[in-house]
């Protein structure tokens, strides 16, 4: 059983395709700073392609930039300004919106609060444009200040997210906040949810670098205990089925069709 937000999210998608086209142009070497998506294999098939993620934008001196879904720091594309470096810009625009947001919430004295992880790229790169005048929260947290302005992660899960918030009420005169969660994300969650609740056997596919992904895994398995989240069809153990009528098959939003329909022909022939 798949459901119907399985594979890549606009985002994902709307990135991956403007790259490959840039790569049809043949104008030379394309660089991403980081993994453009967190998918080990459509970065293998990428860098296979010429696209060549690398973690020190300093160490780019020459063709193109990629700015990846989740966004850059400030100072990094201030730095590929400043050398004159071609650029090409796929940053999701709903991540986009969390960074205008906590722009304008800083730029009217409040508080910003990121909700969401502070390793995440998504969220260094948000923090960032706040010149890191910001504080990040995953848990609950009573912050004292006059004007509390919220943003979120655009792969957050609504519990953590409300959780959060409702922590921030007791702290402060008033707490702006924006939902900046991710439509889709919103969908997939509550899919992986509902259909871990019909199954035997969950399976979520999906990078185990991806957050969105993890997530879906944590909310399925809450569900379902014989949940598990593999990244390609070689990572499944034939004695999780036994006695299993139906499984249940999920991608994150950065996990493409073709791996999801690898995962579905192995199932079924077991």
């Amino acid at each position: 059983m798949k459901k119907k937000h399985a594979s890549f999210c606009f985002g994902v998608k709307r990135a991956v395709d403007r790259v490959m086209k840039e790569v049809d142009k043949e104008n030379g070497a394309i660089y991403t700073l980081g993994p453009i998506i967190h998918n080990p294999q459509i970065v293998e098939m990428l860098k296979e392609k010429g696209i060549v993620p690398v973690d020190d934008v300093k160490n780019i001196h020459e063709g193109t930039v990629v700015f990846r879904t989740h966004g850059i720091k400030k100072e990094e594309e201030e730095y590929i300004q400043k050398k004159g470096l071609e650029s090409l810009d796929v940053t999701c625009p709903f991540v986009k919106r969390v960074r205008k947001h906590a722009m304008y919430l800083k730029k009217h004295g409040y508080q910003v609060v990121i909700i969401g992880d502070k390793n995440h790229a998504e969220v260094k790169s948000v923090l960032s444009y706040l010149d890191n005048d910001g504080i990040v929260l995953q848990e609950p947290c009573r912050i004292e200040a006059r004007k509390i302005g919220v943003v979120s992660q655009t792969t957050l899960d609504r519990e953590t997210f409300i959780s959060v918030v409702t922590g921030l009420l007791n702290g402060a005169d008033e707490v702006r906040v924006y939902d900046t969660i991710c439509r889709s994300t919103q969908i997939r969650q509550q899919e992986a949810a509902e259909l871990a609740g019909l199954v035997d056997v969950m399976l979520v596919i999906g990078g185990k670098n991806s957050s969105n992904t993890t997530k879906l895994y944590k909310i399925a398995k809450k569900v379902q205990p014989k949940t598990y989240h593999i990244e390609t069809d070689n990572d499944i153990q034939a004695d999780w089925f036994e006695g299993a009528q139906k499984v249940g098959l999920i991608g994150g939003s950065s996990t493409p069709d073709f791996l999801i329909n690898l995962v579905d022909r192995r199932v079924k022939n077991l």
